[in-house]
């Protein structure tokens, strides 16, 4: 899993983003520094966190048998995730939402820096990961419940510390219920959390940055 370096000389640029056609001059992954190195070093933690929920996703799709035949919605416990440490793929979902707008938003601030037409840092990552920024801010950074910040709706404060991981379309996903709350007369929901699977995810970064 590499960054792509479209070497010609002194005309070198390396490949950032192959979807929004972001480079930079140079081969900058060579001998990395600041930002390029903290790239490759969240490129790294993410590579292994997917790497660990896809042996929990495997390890619970060996146990139920030919998955194109059965679609699974399962939230708890259950004889078929036995095997999998839920308390710990919940903490790699965690880290993995928190890292990964790292690095979404450090790549958007390189393109923004070279040319100011480009979308905001934030506004990129909005573009790119809008299920993870959402996760990001409402749970993994720090969980809604707990700071009563007023973008936050009741059910999103509940929701964000709620068991998160159920497993569904064949891969282990947070966000998976949408929570309601009615309170003093008010009624929300946690519909701007939105499901989503770590290997879904990461495949998709890996096909747009590495």
């Amino acid at each position: 899993m590499d960054h792509v370096a479209v070497a010609n000389r002194d005309d070198a640029r390396t490949v950032l983003d192959r979807i929004d056609d972001i480079s930079v001059p140079g081969d900058v992954f060579r001998e990395p520094t600041n930002e390029f190195w903290a790239l490759l070093c969240l490129r790294d933690g993410l590579d292994f966190l997917y790497h660990q929920a896809r042996r929990c996703d495997e390890s619970v799709l060996a146990r139920v048998g030919d998955p194109s035949k059965v679609n699974h919605f399962a939230f708890g416990t259950l004889p078929e995730f036995d095997e999998v440490p839920q308390k710990l793929l919940t903490c790699g979902f965690l880290w993995y939402a928190v890292s990964a707008c790292q690095y979404v938003q450090t790549v958007g601030a390189i393109a923004y820096q070279s040319d100011s037409t480009r979308p905001l840092p934030p506004e990129y990552v909005k573009k790119v990961i809008p299920e993870l920024k959402s996760f990001r801010d409402k749970v993994a950074a720090h969980f809604a419940w707990s700071t009563k910040n007023e973008r936050d709706n009741d059910a999103e404060r509940l929701a964000s510390i709620l068991p998160q991981l159920t497993f569904q379309e064949n891969s282990w996903h947070v966000a998976g219920m949408t929570v309601g709350v009615g309170k003093s007369g008010k009624f929300s929901t946690s519909q701007a959390l939105t499901p989503w699977s770590l290997c879904s995810v990461h495949e998709q970064l890996r096909k747009r940055y590495w």
